[in-house]
């Protein structure tokens, strides 16, 4: 094996800063070593990062083993024709066998011309070598056109017939649609490497790639939301630029997880010098990149290549057209239309507009990406400026105004999607299983089991005599993928229709279910019960089913006034914990005991004037109203007091505040006090010792009334943490 080391060689980052991405460069590089000859599909959201995976890719198999040649190309829009690109490809393929087998990186970056290539060539390849090189020289003079490019792509076959075992990684094959004679070009990729024995990936854009050949598939998606997350965490740390947690899942949703965007936009933070400590610095670098940074200059390019020969600025209004429609599409003809494209140009604009997912093109229409923030940012800016004529200053200044009158909303809808049920999920695992009534009719639960621990209601509902059968679903799907309207109401995540039948036959009784979970403090009322069964009463008219199911789920369940109105409207009403009950029935788990979890309070407190009593109050607030008994709450009392003062007279604070949090559990109380400025280990003997009072004493007291302390020394100040354990 060769020794390993983290240099790069065709990434772009170190290995450490490739960020949620292991699993599939796991895949990748398995793939590879699993010696069987077999193709990888990687379809590829844009911007997602599939050409990172295989540079990452590429790296860790030239530096990790020394048996098996990788081999990364690119296609390129830039590339003239086949011929010259078949001609970068054998070049490629042949310095990067050289620089493997002498493993010396360097070479890469050398580019050596073919002649050059042959002479650092090693003996063992030296006769394959001056056979591909002798070859591609004759068949270019004798051969014709497409016989020369299969010879040219053909070199690693024809290399592993020599006894070199070699790993091909054809990246970007999407481009291919933006060279002339390209789709030829990728056909005979397709055909030769199909009926190879070696082991091969093509990535590309997804649009593109989707159904191309067979073969196994990895699709590659934007990193969710948490993953995102991480992902700035990490790009903050890269580029030395200031985060928070509300800054971080800003970036995270505003750019949808877009690894390259993002990697712009700390980019462009740091070249301004900016933290992104608030919602305006990251709006304000946000604006930048969509009104002329790295991230609008990609868009330009790209429409510059999808559309060479077109009025660009009517592509623009089309696609603005397309976002402003009622319900987000508009008819291919209208663009043909106002287009006026021969037939071959049009389907090949709107096929690129498609693939680079500025729009999704199928059924006669064209839908645009509503979603995707930053395309909709980026063209309602091109449409203000380029087509409108609007003055840029005022653009500029309205649209970041807009961003930050939208940065909390989008945080709002993330947050309560990520707390959604996920009814789809429980839909989709309905079976014909007969379950509890109680189980989902809330009012029976009410009556029965509600506020009942777990288990218990576990064992009755199973022990129940009343049951219901569940349909079979065979088809789940948001309702707004029905119904668009309804998403002006509730997130997509919130409301599901499922399709199916009462029975397993799949004969007759066909039915659909129409989930939405709803929003309310306390049980929903008459008004919110009759407003939301209207709504799902619309989808089921306007979708045309004749048979459905209403199904309601609020947090507390439903008032009685509010349950007659679902019985009179032929709809079940359930609560919050019937469902995560259901859930956990219907996939075949036991019900676990929750495990208890520490509740967590913060204090920022200032020092002086007695402020220690405000602490002492709440953390006896807190104490009973987790039922520690009354000695134990006045010996917690006293050792906070105590700690306070001692943060308070011996660390000559800069910022005179002093930070505490209280952790509670079923078993213990955890207090931690900090401060900054002088460390106790910092003063002298001298400057702590006794005065005429109790002060010298606060630390020997703290420990005779706490069970646990430990006293850490920070970079700027001293952090006491306070264990009580619960005896009663």
């Amino acid at each position: 094996m060769k020794k390993s080391f983290e240099k790069k060689i065709l990434g772009t980052i170190a290995a450490a800063d490739f960020i949620g991405r292991d699993h599939e460069l796991d895949l990748v590089t398995a793939h590879a070593l699993n010696g069987k000859s077999s193709g990888l599909l990687v379809l590829a959201t844009p911007g997602a990062g599939a050409s990172e995976l295989l540079r990452q890719a590429y790296d860790r198999l030239f530096r990790d083993q020394n048996e098996i040649i990788p081999f990364y190309f690119a296609a390129r829009s830039s590339d003239r024709g086949p011929r010259e690109a078949a001609t970068r490809f054998l070049q490629d393929f042949l310095t990067q066998t050289v620089a493997f087998r002498r493993g010396d990186a360097s070479i890469l970056d050398a580019s050596p011309e073919l002649h050059e290539i042959a002479e650092l060539a090693l003996p063992t390849d030296g006769h394959w070598f001056d056979r591909l090189i002798e070859s591609s020289n004759n068949d270019g003079e004798s051969a014709d056109e497409r016989s020369y490019i299969r010879s040219l792509l053909s070199s690693p076959l024809r290399s592993a017939a020599h006894g070199a075992r070699v790993f091909v990684m054809i990246d970007d094959v999407h481009n291919t649609s933006l060279m002339l004679g390209g789709d030829a070009f990728f056909d005979e990729i397709k055909e030769i490497y199909a009926r190879s024995d070696i082991a091969f990936v093509l990535a590309g854009a997804r649009r593109f790639l989707f159904g191309q050949t067979s073969g196994e598939s990895l699709t590659l998606e934007h990193p969710g939301f948490n993953a995102a997350g991480t992902l700035a965490e990490s790009l903050s740390v890269r580029f030395g630029v200031g985060l928070n947690d509300q800054t971080r899942d800003l970036i995270a949703v505003q750019l949808g997880g877009n690894p390259s965007q993002m990697t712009s936009l700390f980019a462009a933070a740091a070249a301004r010098g900016e933290d992104f400590d608030s919602f305006s610095s990251v709006e304000r670098t946000y604006t930048d990149e969509i009104f002329g940074g790295r991230t609008s200059r990609a868009f330009d390019a790209l429409l510059a290549q999808i559309a060479p020969d077109t009025d660009r600025a009517n592509v623009i209004n089309l696609l603005l057209q397309t976002l402003d429609a009622a319900d987000g599409k508009t008819p291919l003809a209208f663009w043909q239309k106002h287009l006026g494209l021969t037939d071959d140009a049009f389907r090949r604009l709107m096929g690129l507009l498609n693939i680079h997912e500025f729009v999704s093109v199928n059924s006669g229409n064209v839908h645009s990406e509503a979603a995707n923030h930053v395309v909709s940012d980026y063209l309602c800016g091109r449409g203000r400026l380029e087509i409108a004529g609007d003055v840029r200053a005022l653009v500029v200044g309205e649209a970041m105004t807009d961003y930050l009158k939208r940065a909390p909303q989008l945080l709002a809808q993330i947050y309560r999607r990520n707390a959604a049920l996920g009814l789809r999920s429980l839909l989709d695992a309905f079976d014909c299983q007969e379950i509890a009534a109680a189980a989902i009719d809330y009012a029976k639960f009410k009556a029965d089991l509600k506020g009942r621990d777990d288990g218990d209601i576990e064992s009755s509902l199973d022990a129940s005599a009343e049951k219901i059968t569940l349909p079979q679903i065979v088809y789940t799907a948001h309702t707004a993928a029905f119904y668009s309207k309804i998403g002006e109401l509730i997130e997509d995540e919130r409301s599901t229709i499922a399709l199916g039948f009462e029975e397993s036959s799949y004969c007759r009784d066909e039915t659909v279910w129409i989930a939405v979970e709803i929003d309310a403090k306390l049980e929903a009322d008459r008004d919110l019960t009759e407003f939301w069964c209207d709504r799902l009463e619309m989808v089921a008219v306007s979708c045309g089913f004749p048979r459905y199911k209403m199904w309601l789920i609020a947090p507390e369940g439903f008032s009685d006034e509010s349950v007659e109105i679902l019985r009179s409207r032929n709809a079940y009403g359930s609560s919050r914990k019937q469902i995560e009950l259901l859930m956990r029935k219907l996939t075949g788990g036991k019900i676990a005991p929750v495990e208890s979890s520490a509740d967590e309070y913060e204090i920022i407190l200032p020092m002086g004037d007695d402020s220690e009593m405000i602490a002492a109050h709440a953390i006896e607030d807190i104490a009973k109203r987790h039922n520690f008994p009354a000695k134990t709450i006045n010996q917690i009392k006293t050792a906070l007091i105590e700690a306070c003062i001692n943060a308070t007279e011996h660390s000559l604070s800069p910022d005179r505040r002093i930070y505490q949090k209280f952790a509670v559990d079923a078993e213990k109380i955890t207090i931690t006090v900090s401060n900054r400025g002088l460390r106790l280990m910092d003063k002298t003997a001298r400057e702590i010792a006794p005065d005429e009072g109790r002060r010298g004493w606060g630390l020997k007291l703290i420990k005779g009334l706490m069970d646990e302390v430990k006293i850490e020394q920070t970079d700027d100040g001293t952090s006491i943490s306070m264990t009580k354990f619960i005896t009663r």
